[in-house]
């Protein structure tokens, strides 16, 4: 499970519309891969992390449709058509840098973030909510003395319970004593909250 810091989102000729008071704004474009047209839309709420679509039609019929659920620029979910996902990625990633080249793309820095530094550690959380799939929570851990590569693990609930180590060792555990660690010194500063049983990182 990937996730970025900064959400890259297809915004041409947007159509905003109401929904339990959140605005939804919806663009996109269409691009020419290997003879081919393709379409890559974005669908991007105010209050959670968007999501596109890479389609692509043949005589009004869906024949190919794939989903970035984070708005990354990485394809999560082919849900029609008979390809790869890396045949997919090469094709968004080249409507990705063509939407690019014709000013198409937007992007956003996000916004669910807190920066900690104990005086071991370099602390980023960030929380994700998404408009397809639930709440997650990332944290990149940093040895401030060592400068070695990072440990990254997933909250896949928000819990406060790690799932799983997406980089770094294999020792949950001790990310878990470093991830609660965070979580107290944020939620004394008010930072980071407890809504529902999901701890979250305040807007």
């Amino acid at each position: 499970m990937k996730k970025p810091a900064v959400v890259m989102i297809c915004c041409l000729l947007g159509l905003q519309c109401a929904r339990r008071g959140n605005i939804v704004e919806i663009g996109g474009y269409t691009f020419q891969y290997d003879g081919q047209e393709y379409r890559i839309q974005s669908v991007t709420p105010t209050l959670a992390e968007g999501y596109n679509v890479l389609t692509r039609r043949e005589n009004d019929q869906l024949v190919i449709k794939a989903l970035d659920r984070e708005q990354d620029g990485i394809l999560d979910e082919i849900q029609t058509g008979n390809l790869t996902m890396d045949e997919a990625n090469t094709i968004y990633q080249e409507g990705i840098a063509e939407g690019e080249r014709r000013g198409y793309i937007k992007k956003r820095t996000f916004a669910r973030e807190y920066r900690y530094s104990d005086t071991m550690y370099h602390y980023v959380l960030a929380t994700y909510v998404l408009a397809m799939g639930d709440v997650y929570n990332k944290l990149t851990i940093t040895d401030r003395q060592l400068f070695k590569s990072p440990g990254v693990v997933i909250d896949e609930n928000a819990d406060g319970i790690l799932d799983h180590v997406e980089e770094g060792l294999d020792n949950i555990g001790e990310y878990q004593k470093l991830y609660r660690h965070l979580l107290d010194a944020g939620m004394r500063v008010n930072r980071i909250i407890k809504n529902d049983g999901k701890y979250l990182v305040a807007l």
